[in-house]
């Protein structure tokens, strides 16, 4: 009970009444009934002497009192029952942010005695277009310091209706009430704020997987539960924004490499940011020198990746290779001679997210190619018309800028040719 200093209970409803008789007449059907005034007012004495002229001699609920006398007032009887555990509500968001219990609720909400309250099963309140079940639920039943069953859905809990009084703090939801599509709130699946936040803690964290799944079952989702995000525990809400604007920004970002428009799609997930806030080395390769053009908005993540997919590294394709082809088509060959690295693997040489080196490779070319060939040390077993029996290269001057180049100054179609090099007819080592 609230404290008032000096204060003493007085334990008269009736001389309540004589000015606050609407109360006082109404409270007889409220689901508070059974409690006097002064169990949410505090002790009343004082108040009564003054005749209520003095503010500050009784526990007022109203904006301006401190919002944690105002709900803790509210706790000390509902902190266990089936509304929400107090220790939850005192850990929400709602109350970081000073909201009260009855900033949603009326305590003086009157309900007559016999009417039925509506609530949704555990069932149907987690199923989108599932039908509410009525609860047979008489006020006369109801017992002393316990509310009714927290109701989902059209709720007339208190008088805290769901959509409408969510949306007075939360205007800019405003969208996802009055624009149709299958997530729409109050639309033909049965969506409400309530399908998915505890107004009395935090987010139903069935909600951020589970709940998608039970009407996303086939493609692109159908291989989720085996794809490499699910098994590092990553949720459909942690990508996909499920509070969208159907809005598109008057004004965008211009920079020197395009302009780029947010996609309309309901739930489209912006790439590469949604990507970005887990994968931060990724983020940082691609704004290395060389890159693929996923800044520059010619690209994006999913082109390469399914995001919802089962392949190693959730690929769009069953190798490295074959998705590089679908770009990169002229690198597929057939060629009369190949070089091996490159049809086994490309990311042998190249590392897709981001190099230094040019044309996305690990090393300069020079340094990449001595990972696998020795390189040319002398002039005499090279075999090159003009250079028989010179002798070591370091020795001479002349030749050193000729063989300690970049290879593929000479060696320029390193991905496969159908020339024969001249000097070895059946090397893999390719000249142009």
């Amino acid at each position: 009970m609230p404290q008032l200093a000096g204060a003493e209970l007085v334990n008269d409803d009736e001389m309540c009444m004589q000015c606050h008789e609407t109360y006082v007449k109404s409270f007889h059907d409220n689901v508070h009934r059974g409690q006097s005034c002064e169990g949410c007012h505090g002790p009343a004495s004082k108040h009564v002497e003054t005749r209520g002229k003095e503010p500050g001699l009784i526990f007022s609920f109203k904006k301006g009192v401190d919002p944690v006398a105002r709900a803790e007032a509210c706790l000390k009887c509902h902190e266990q029952n089936q509304c929400s555990p107090g220790a939850q509500w005192r850990t929400s968001k709602h109350a970081h942010c000073g909201v009260t219990c009855v900033d949603c609720h009326r305590g003086h909400y009157n309900v007559p005695i016999g009417t039925p309250a509506t609530t949704m099963s555990k069932e149907a309140s987690f199923t989108p277009g599932a039908k509410a079940t009525l609860v047979s639920y008489t006020a006369a039943d109801a017992p002393k310091k316990e509310m009714l069953p927290s109701l989902r859905g059209s709720s007339h809990h208190l008088g805290a209706m769901a959509p409408d009084l969510c949306l007075k703090c939360h205007c800019d939801m405003r969208d996802l009430l009055r624009i149709a599509g299958p997530h729409q709130i109050g639309g033909p699946n049965g969506f409400n704020c309530t399908t998915c936040h505890e107004p009395h803690g935090k987010i139903i964290e069935s909600t951020r997987k589970d709940l998608c799944l039970t009407c996303h079952k086939g493609a692109p989702t159908m291989a989720w539960h085996s794809s490499t995000h699910e098994r590092y525990g990553v949720a459909c809400t942690d990508c996909h924004n499920p509070h969208p604007h159907a809005n598109v920004r008057q004004m965008v970002n211009i920079s020197h490499y395009g302009v780029e428009q947010p996609k309309r799609l309901a739930m489209a997930v912006q790439e590469p940011e949604a990507c970005y806030k887990c994968h931060q080395k990724t983020f940082a390769m691609n704004h290395l020198p060389s890159h693929h053009p996923i800044m520059e908005g010619k690209m994006v993540c999913s082109d390469c990746h399914d995001p919802h997919g089962q392949l190693e590294k959730n690929l769009k394709a069953d190798t490295i290779n074959l998705l590089c082809y679908k770009c990169h088509a002229e690198k597929t060959g057939p060629f009369a001679y190949p070089h091996q690295p490159v049809t086994e693997n490309c990311d042998i040489c190249h590392e897709p997210h981001g190099t230094v080196a040019n044309n996305l490779l690990k090393q300069p070319p020079t340094f990449l190619c001595l990972r696998c060939h020795s390189g040319h040390h002398r002039a005499t077993n090279i075999g090159h018309p003009g250079v028989n029996g010179v002798g070591d290269i370091n020795a001479n001057a002349s030749l050193r800028p000729t063989y300690y180049t970049n290879c593929t100054e000479c060696h320029t179609q390193i991905h496969g040719s159908d020339v024969p090099s001249p000097t070895t007819p059946n090397s893999a080592v390719l000249m142009r």
